[in-house]
Formats: structure tokens, sequence, C-alpha cells
């Protein structure tokens, strides 16, 4: 099966070539190949919708060998393989890449990949553009916190296959009935389409905001006010007492309202703020910061439950963040 035919931007058997569209592509800095004999065969096509890119990329019958350092680009790259196989190290860990197995991976952290008889569709999902689309969707509740996905894509999965679907359907589209017809109703309802699906179908940090129960009236004031307080002083103590002054009614009303609003009682959310600040700070600590001179910074004393409910909120233990953070 052959994917945006009519939008190929190389064809080529240069291996200097590739390497530099690769680079400006998809931030690759290094692709060699391995075994003798082998001579690559690239095919390099790009169709533009709205803010997204969408690729396909093949690389013959060869074996090849990918380095890519962490990029400057704040985004994600979903890849879907369409043909061989491969593995892939991203944050620390090894992940095998098929048409039954894709890969988010996050840009901003290095990756390693050896692959064979190589190709995939793929496209590039800037942090900002998928924040924004996911406060339309939840609201702006989800707009403190840090965005991850899982860094696996299990392609034999009905949320992950649907994705997969998607994006076949949007290539045939763009490279059919669609090829010429600059439509910004369409263009923006397929941006729509797939960033919906991401977000609802692929699990992620905002997924807890993203399926909670829709509310059938306005977050009442006083819960605004508490929020608000929240975010203001979360490095400070914040006890029932100063929350419940602040917010302008008694604690009971404000629990119920939270729980509500936000699924969680509101010292369990302030729980959940000081983590995303814990989780910020571990992926920015300098060397020789532990996780527990971040933890007790944000309040959490017992470092073991503190791993625990980290990693039930960011799906990792605070050691793998710290251990993923950008090297100098």
């Amino acid at each position: 099966m052959t994917y945006l035919e009519n939008h190929q931007i190389l064809s080529s058997r240069d291996l200097h070539e590739t390497r530099a569209l690769l680079a400006d592509l998809n931030a690759i800095h290094t692709i060699d190949l391995i075994g003798r004999q082998t001579e690559i065969d690239v095919a390099v096509h790009c169709a533009s919708f709205c803010d997204l890119n969408l690729l396909h990329a093949s690389f013959g019958d060869c074996r090849i060998q990918i380095q890519a350092p962490e990029s400057s680009s704040d985004s994600m790259f979903m890849l879907v393989p369409t043909k061989g196989a491969g593995t892939v190290q991203h944050r620390g860990q090894d992940y095998d890449i098929s048409p039954d197995q894709g890969l988010f991976r996050d840009m901003r952290v290095p990756l390693s990949a050896c692959e064979e008889q190589f190709a995939c569709l793929g496209i590039e999902l800037p942090v900002e553009i998928l924040k924004k689309h996911c406060e339309t969707l939840a609201g702006n509740a989800t707009s403190r916190i840090d965005l991850e996905f899982d860094t696996s894509l299990d392609l034999r999965k009905p949320g992950e296959r649907h994705i997969r679907d998607t994006l076949h359907y949007i290539a045939n589209a763009l490279d059919g009935p669609l090829r010429n017809l600059d439509n910004a109703i369409v263009l923006n309802g397929f941006q729509d389409l797939l960033l919906t699906n991401i977000l609802m179908l692929l699990p992620n940090s905002c997924s807890d905001f993203l399926h909670q129960k829709p509310q059938s009236a306005a977050i009442p004031h006083y819960v605004k006010r508490a929020r608000d307080y929240i975010h203001a002083h979360v490095q400070t103590a914040i006890t029932l007492e100063k929350l419940v002054q602040h917010a302008g009614c008694g604690y009971r009303t404000l629990q119920m309202a939270f729980n509500e609003a936000y699924g969680m009682p509101p010292m369990a959310y302030v729980k959940s703020v000081r983590l995303t600040h814990a989780h910020h700070d571990l992926l920015n600590a300098e060397d020789g910061v532990t996780v527990s001179d971040i933890a007790v910074k944000w309040g959490f004393v017992h470092i073991g439950r503190f791993a625990q409910n980290y990693a039930r909120q960011f799906g990792v233990l605070p050691s793998q963040t710290l251990g993923q953070r950008p090297r100098n």
C-alpha cells in the first residue's frame, strides 16, 4: 500500500542527502547503514493540514541505525510503522516497533533506533497545540498539568488501532480527493479529529480530566477562589482553615464542589498540583539533586508514598523522570 504518493519530497539513494532532510524534518542527527553490500533507497512524503505535517518515510530493503539527540522543539512525534520492524531506545528503555507496535516519542529526549526494511507514518505534535486542544476538551483544569503520554503504542488495541486508522484515512484523503483542495473547514476538521482521538484514546496525564463526567453547571465562584489560592500559594503551607477562609464557604460545601468539578477533594487537588511541580523540577534538576530533595521541597516527607502517588499520576517512578532529564 502506498501513502501520500502525490506528496513526495525526497527519493534518493544518497545517504548524505537523506541525513540532511531528516535532520530538518524529524530532528534525526545521524542515520547509518548496518552491514555490508546494502544500499539505502529512501522515499519521503509529506502533506500539511492546518498546523500539522503528516509524513511517510520508507528506507528500502536495508538495515539502518538512527540517532536523534534531544531537540529544541517542544513536540511529541507519533510513529506508526507500516512495514518492517525495529528496536528503539527512548527514556532509558527499549521498545519494539512494527506494524503492530508504534511509538509516541518525546522529541525533547534523545532516541536511538535500529530498523530493518522499515517504513512508517509519522506526525509531529507540538505540545502547545496538544495542550490547547486538551483545554478545549476538558477546560482550564488541565492547563497546569504537564502533558505526558505512554511511550509504547499497542496498535492491536481498539483505541490505538482507531488512531492508526484515522492516520490512514487522513493520508488517503490528502492524497486523493483533497489533494488540491484548500478548504480550512475540512482541514481543521482533520486536525480536530486527530487531536481529539489522540487525547481521548491514548493514556496520558490529563486522561482523568478528559474522561470525567461533564458538569451541568459552571464551576462555583468559591471553588475558583480556592483553586486560584492553591496555585498561588502551593509552595507554602495550605491549611483547611486558610482554604475555606479564602473560598468563603464551609469545607464540606467546598469538598463536594471540588469533587464535582475535579473528581477529588481540595487537599487531594493540592497534592496533585504539588506533584506536577515536583515533576517539573525532576525534569529540570541539576546534577546532584535527588528525588528526596525535590520531594521534601514540595512537602512529601514519606519518599515511598511520594513515589507511589507520583507513579499513579504520571505513570512512571520519580527516579525514572530524574534519569531522563536533559544532560548538558
